[in-house]
């Protein structure tokens, strides 16, 4: 029987659970935006910068996710979390009411910047709450909260929308979600607060008394840790927007065929996250096995597919880009997760936010970058530059393993 110190805090996580996924009312409202702007006569100006007001959010969303982990440790996560819901609530009231694109981007900052708070607060209650031994397994089960709120959020959309509703009706729900979410977290977190959630420090007193050590020993993986994210985002971003294309292009499949393939991704991509937490739980060693051979695993894919094109049909292409998911999966989980607050030399919260954040700028790099490759070398040259930043990302993800290994909170 599993002993008592090291026990999961199942009434914490899943009360993370349900407000993170609330979450996606905000982040998940654009794409039910655009086609009804897109539809109205009065809304094409708004409809032309949605595209750049998403960047820019996302680019916000990003940085505010560092200065998010920094604030969750000085002032813990429980009331971060519930700020960051009620400040994307009102962000979504604000923007119904706007009529310019200007005042709607100005909204939109606001929120995804209060938004950003959130995944470095959940991060902070998850250490603080959870044994050590036992932080990949909770990670990973916060984290799927995703696939449960974007799929959630975007059925409940569609509904309003079936039902005539138009973009203020769709804010309007948004706003109401995420007041919901913050009324859930809120009440949830005060009814489990004896379960833990003040900030707190994983290292001993003596480490924790030498602010040099603690410093120069969470450098180096964080170091790691961001440059394996930032790569493995890229490519996982570039291949959820491009996939379909590269189909049609290197396979001559139907477009609509494609489309449906490309949904394959992200299950295989649930997949590999699911392993990866309770592996990485089981030791230092399981944990460098966790990061760095399903990263290699992904890149060798992508290599082989840029090797024989479409040669052996689309379902081979398939496969393979379904094999780099599951093998991605893996430690993009670990490094969203457990690996920054293993090593956060007593600034778990800073290390996640900092590693989350730089894998989100990889994400505003994708689009763009991808597109000019395969502008500039088509179809194989994209996958072999794919292949190359996965192979790149292995080798950060052994070397993160391995700075973690080495620092006073690891197992």
């Amino acid at each position: 029987m599993t002993a008592v110190r090291d026990r999961l805090p199942l009434p914490t996580l899943a009360v993370l659970f349900v407000g993170y996924a609330c979450c996606y009312f905000h982040r998940a409202d654009l794409s039910t935006l655009a086609p009804l702007y897109a539809a109205s006569p009065d809304g094409a100006a708004m409809a032309r910068a949605l595209p750049d007001i998403a960047s820019l959010g996302v680019l916000v969303y990003a940085l505010g996710k560092m200065a998010g982990g920094v604030l969750a440790d000085r002032f813990g996560g429980r009331l971060l979390f519930v700020m960051a819901l009620c400040g994307a609530s009102i962000a979504e009231f604000a923007a119904s009411r706007c009529e310019s694109p200007g005042t709607f981007a100005l909204c939109r900052v606001f929120g995804m910047a209060a938004l950003s708070l959130a995944w470095p607060s959940v991060g902070q209650i998850v250490s603080s709450a959870t044994p050590v031994a036992r932080l990949g397994t909770a990670m990973v089960f916060v984290s799927q909260s995703y696939l449960l709120g974007d799929a959630t959020v975007r059925a409940l959309l569609a509904a309003v929308v079936d039902n005539g509703g138009g973009p203020a009706e769709v804010l309007h729900t948004s706003t109401l979600g995420l007041a919901v979410g913050a009324l859930v977290v809120s009440v949830g977190l005060c009814c489990t607060r004896a379960r833990g959630g003040e900030p707190r420090s994983l290292l001993t007193g003596d480490v924790r008394a030498n602010a040099k050590l603690a410093l120069r020993s969470m450098l180096r993986p964080m170091v790691w840790m961001a440059l394996m994210n930032v790569a493995l985002v890229f490519v996982r971003e570039s291949l959820s927007l491009w996939t379909p294309a590269l189909l049609v292009d290197l396979c001559q499949m139907p477009a609509a065929s494609a489309v449906r393939a490309s949904a394959l991704l992200p299950l295989a991509s649930a997949v590999g996250a699911l392993v990866a937490g309770p592996l990485a739980d089981r030791g230092s060693r399981a944990l460098f096995w966790a990061t760095f051979a399903p990263a290699l695993f992904g890149a060798l894919a992508l290599l082989l597919v840029a090797a024989v094109g479409g040669d052996f049909g689309p379902w081979f292409v398939i496969a393979a880009l379904a094999a780099t998911s599951v093998g991605f999966a893996m430690p993009m989980t670990l490094a969203s997760g457990v690996l920054p607050l293993r090593a956060g030399a007593g600034r778990s919260a800073t290390m996640l936010g900092f590693v989350d954040g730089t894998g989100s700028l990889g994400a505003v790099l994708a689009g763009g970058g991808l597109a000019r490759v395969l502008a500039a070398f088509g179809t194989s040259g994209a996958f072999l530059a794919l292949g190359a930043t996965a192979l790149c990302a292995a080798l950060f993800a052994a070397a993160s393993s391995r700075a973690v290994r080495r620092t006073p909170t690891a197992p």
